[in-house]
């Protein structure tokens, strides 16, 4: 499985585009481009090694993770799958945006697909399982590659840390149920699986059980 990240916009984030290595078959997940710049740098990757874009999953509906959906949604008729409760909860991006002193962006674009908890999507033949952790926003979906042990974790579970519990309850933060569903869900997957977060450097399971001071 080939894992290509581009980080992104104000915050950091990292945008992933994951492909196989025998087709032409990809996914992008948390598609945060947040100008042309950085827009042109994920199409570049795309259609250099000739991808073909099956589907894009949000994970949670933050704007950073967001903010290059319309890019997308322009480029190609990919659905664009994620937590669309998540989304309804939220204060709307136009909000958002002024809540983290940004100017707002007109580039995002609404779910049009619903992912929940449970449910098993695919690139290609490979499965994706989806586990949802609140806690950070209302849902935070993380998607799990179990053939190759890979799990995208959005903003739950970072490098030896947490996302973030404290931006209120209108962004939908809750501390204890994030570690909770951490420690239930995310840690007692198979101890060599590598983490790839929505900020910061990739990890691993076993990194995390030994050395995450949250646990």
């Amino acid at each position: 499985m080939n894992v290509k990240v581009f980080v992104n916009n104000p915050f950091q984030e990292n945008t992933y585009v994951v492909s196989l290595p025998d087709s032409h078959r990809a996914i992008v997940i948390d598609p945060g481009m947040s100008n042309e710049r950085e827009w042109l740098q994920v199409k570049a990757y795309l259609e250099e090694n000739r991808l073909q874009v099956e589907r894009i999953l949000v994970t949670h509906c933050h704007i950073d993770h967001l903010m290059g959906t319309g890019y997308l949604a322009e480029w190609c008729n990919a659905p664009l799958c994620g937590p669309i409760e998540d989304e309804h909860k939220l204060p709307p991006s136009s909000l958002q945006f002024r809540m983290f002193g940004l100017p707002s962006s007109s580039r995002i674009v609404t779910l049009n697909s619903n992912v929940n908890e449970g449910d098993l999507l695919h690139l290609d033949t490979s499965p994706i399982q989806v586990l949802d952790i609140p806690g950070h926003s209302f849902h935070g979906l993380c998607y799990y590659f179990p053939e190759q042990k890979m799990l995208f974790s959005g903003d739950v579970l970072f490098y030896c840390s947490i996302g973030r519990s404290d931006f209120g309850p209108n962004m939908g933060c809750d501390g204890e149920a994030l570690v909770n569903g951490i420690q239930t869900k995310l840690l007692s997957l198979p101890a060599e699986t590598k983490v790839y977060p929505g900020h910061g450097p990739a990890t691993s399971v076993l990194q995390e059980i030994n050395y995450n001071p949250y646990f």
